[in-house]
């Protein structure tokens, strides 16, 4: 079984978790795998329910008379429950952005307090952020589904980050720790352990953090086929998932949404233009009213990973943000990568530096931020004396931290070297295939890798931790 970060964050919430846990994240990521093994371990009962499959539990929930006694007396009858002590059972409501009435009860099981209640669902992004009224089937009138939210304890699980895929690798929890402790103090990784991170992260762009995959590449670490097999399984559910979820014409926007990304990478800066998206004859402004609703549900499934530019560098970050400009970047690079077919994965395998890794390594980058709990942003400035463009910012205690990225041999950036000089910038590093140091400029150059254990440069205060 694959070590999961996941594991500990449902012991936290055991032990001082008051309301339902509603675990968010995109489909195939290990969610229910997880949940199960947790409750099997940590409590004497359990009861799981799928809202996808189970018609009849959907009736406990559909009734307009909802009360938590009438619910919990029809589950005891229906799994022929027959202790009324139900303390030490945990109830897991899987998909359950299938069942209306059980989403909306979960603010019911809050006020109560009686029940340990997971709920988890693979489209519950689109839930919450979806705005269109349903129709009641009884009352045959418009209205929406009562939210929960603010009576949930919110949790997005991912899939596999780095560390958690040198976990499956057999990778010493020593060595990891001593990564952490060289990003923090700016000092060289030993070069045998830098070595092996850096293969091991090439590998882990070409199989990526979706648990099955992950498995399939443990099975015979000799190829990556069965990996690459899996991954086309992933990407063929996430087109039902687009047929499923959405109706009519959307289905087809949505999916030439998602389809256009692995090229809008591939462009020099990167940024999504909706003109790129199906009908290339559009202008901008018809194609993004055309398409914008259909990329907003790819960033509420999960599957996309959103960047945007800023005005400036300044804090908050997020105050300078631009809705209207960003990048998409896949949340799993692994599924990028077999987007890019076969070609992308041998340049990966053999550190092909005549290929143009750009997009991947970039793709790796935000994602790793992301997974570390970073909200990252970029900067671009196409005009004057003050011309660059900074691929990456995120917030660090300290104040801002300017991200550059070369997937190269090139390591001359007059972006980074110039962006102290134009804003407060505290720490600038470059992200590249070579150890921790710190040059004359005070930039600080990192592993790629390193993005995904940036937590450690910089430690929280005591009072946020």
């Amino acid at each position: 079984m694959l070590k999961r970060k996941a594991y500990a964050r449902l012991l936290k919430w055991k032990n001082e978790g008051k309301k339902p846990l509603l675990v968010c994240g995109q489909r195939q990521i290990g969610k229910t795998f997880i949940i199960e093994n947790f409750a099997k371990e940590n409590y004497s009962g359990y009861v799981y329910v799928d809202f996808s499959k189970d018609l009849e539990f959907r009736s406990v929930f559909e009734n307009t008379s909802l009360s938590i006694d009438n619910i919990m007396l029809s589950i005891r009858t229906i799994r022929s429950l027959g202790s009324a002590d139900l303390s030490d059972t945990l109830f897991f409501f899987d998909e359950i952005q299938d069942c209306d009435a059980a989403f909306s009860a979960l603010k019911l099981f809050a006020l109560d307090g009686r029940f340990k209640v997971i709920a988890s669902g693979s489209m519950l992004g689109v839930k919450i952020n979806t705005k269109k009224p349903r129709k009641s089937e009884e009352e045959g009138a418009e209205r929406k589904p009562l939210s929960p939210m603010g009576y949930v304890e919110p949790y997005t699980m991912r899939s596999l980050d780095f560390e958690e895929f040198l976990w499956s690798q057999d990778i010493p929890e020593d060595s990891i720790s001593k990564v952490r402790e060289c990003i923090r103090e700016r000092s060289p990784i030993p070069e045998a352990i830098f070595r092996k991170f850096s293969e091991l992260y090439r590998r882990y762009m070409i199989v990526g953090g979706m648990p099955a995959a992950v498995e399939a590449f443990n099975r015979n670490r000799e190829t990556y086929a069965n990996a690459i097999a899996v991954q086309g399984e992933i990407l063929a559910l996430v087109g039902q998932d687009i047929n499923r979820y959405n109706s009519g014409i959307d289905v087809v926007k949505t999916m030439e949404c998602f389809e256009s990304i692995p090229g809008q990478l591939s462009k020099t800066n990167k940024r999504f233009h909706y003109s790129d998206v199906g009908d290339k004859e559009q202008g901008s402004r018809k194609a993004a009213d055309t398409y914008a609703s259909n990329l907003l549900w790819i960033k509420n499934a999960g599957y996309g990973n959103f960047v945007h530019a800023l005005n400036q560098i300044s804090m908050p970050l997020t105050g300078q943000s631009r809705t209207d400009v960003f990048k998409v970047y896949l949340s799993d690079t692994g599924l990028l990568t077999h987007m890019y077919g076969d070609d992308a994965a041998i340049a990966l395998h053999s550190s092909e530096y005549g290929y143009n890794l750009g997009a991947l390594t970039e793709n790796i980058v935000a994602e790793g931020l992301r997974k570390c709990g970073y909200e990252p942003f970029y900067y671009q400035n196409k005009n004057g004396k003050n011309r660059m463009e900074i691929d990456f910012v995120i917030a660090m205690p300290s104040g801002a931290m300017a991200i550059e990225v070369k997937s190269g041999k090139e390591r001359d950036s007059p972006s980074i070297s110039k962006v102290g000089d134009v804003f407060e910038v505290p720490n600038r590093v470059m992200l590249e295939n070579g150890n921790i140091s710190t040059d004359a400029e005070g930039i600080i150059h990192m592993p790629l890798f390193a993005s995904a254990f940036m937590d450690s440069f910089e430690e929280k205060p005591s009072f946020l931790r």
